[in-house]
């Protein structure tokens, strides 16, 4: 067990902040995902787990990560709208580089994400699921 229990906590208790009406269990998973998220530099999920500061076995935890994050409750637009506002107002003044992506996820389907660049990192601001396997995403769907 990796010892990040301080950017965890930190993490945990500005979460607080940000949303005082949410649940502490989904604080505290957010919590999880974005210290390993940071901690790790990787998007996957079994890349992310190892550094938790939680015993547990890879897939269990791998799994736990999966189901908190497919929750219904956890929607972009209501649950993560007011943590991409304070990203925004904590970004230093000046010129702001948004990065616009499209990543296949999946066999069938493509991730249209809009986030800042920030400390050589892209915080994602907005992102959306679309279904096409190959190319560009159609503008109809984007702008859906």
């Amino acid at each position: 067990m990796p010892n990040n229990l301080q950017p965890y906590h930190k993490m945990k208790l500005q979460l607080s902040q940000w949303l005082p009406l949410e649940r502490r269990t989904r604080i505290r998973n957010m919590a999880l995902f974005l210290t390993g998220l940071y901690l790790s530099g990787k998007p996957h999920l079994s890349k992310i787990v190892p550094t938790w500061p939680l015993w547990g076995k890879l897939p269990s935890l791998t799994n736990r990560l999966w189901r908190f994050l497919n929750h219904p409750k956890l929607e972009a637009g209501s649950w993560y709208a007011p943590l991409a506002g304070e990203i925004v107002k904590r970004l230093p003044t000046g010129a702001i580089t948004l990065v616009i992506d499209s990543t296949k996820v999946g066999f069938d389907h493509r991730w249209l994400s809009i986030g800042v660049t920030f400390k050589k990192r892209t915080l994602p601001l907005v992102w959306s699921v679309h279904r096409g396997s190959k190319g560009q995403t159609k503008v109809e769907e984007q702008l859906a």
